[in-house]
């Protein structure tokens, strides 16, 4: 981390191949490892083979919802539940704190702001894990 970035495990979760893919060629080429699910069950699946550091998370998927795959997780993991950005079009970023997310997201976001928000969220879960 000499550059000053926290490198993290990010679960990339959204319906949109094209999006899904935009987001993890993103945050791979900041040295990110990207893992990736295409809905809510897949999401589930890839939190138990691994634990990511931290969900994007898109809120308008098809069957289960943002919302409904954080209550999800939440009873899975409880307290170990990986912390989330809620990403949406639809402008529930509003409504991220309540159904369990960090930060709200609302698409189209600028790359640099992710960045930032993504960076800041790891370099607070390092602070917390040393």
């Amino acid at each position: 981390m000499k550059d000053g970035k926290s490198r993290g495990a990010i679960l990339v979760i959204d319906d949109d191949p094209q999006m899904r893919g935009a987001l993890a060629r993103i945050l791979e080429s900041e040295g990110h490892e990207v893992m990736q699910a295409e809905d809510g069950p897949s999401a589930l699946a890839a939190t138990r083979a691994r634990r990511p550091d931290l969900l994007l998370l898109d809120y308008m998927m098809p069957g289960m919802n943002g919302e409904t795959v954080l209550r999800a997780l939440r009873e899975e993991w409880a307290d170990a539940t990986p912390p989330a950005l809620l990403i949406t079009a639809s402008g529930q970023h509003t409504r991220a704190h309540e159904m369990g997310a960090v930060m709200g997201l609302e698409k189209p976001f600028n790359v640099p702001e992710l960045l930032d928000v993504v960076q800041g969220y790891l370099r607070r879960l390092d602070a917390e894990a040393s």
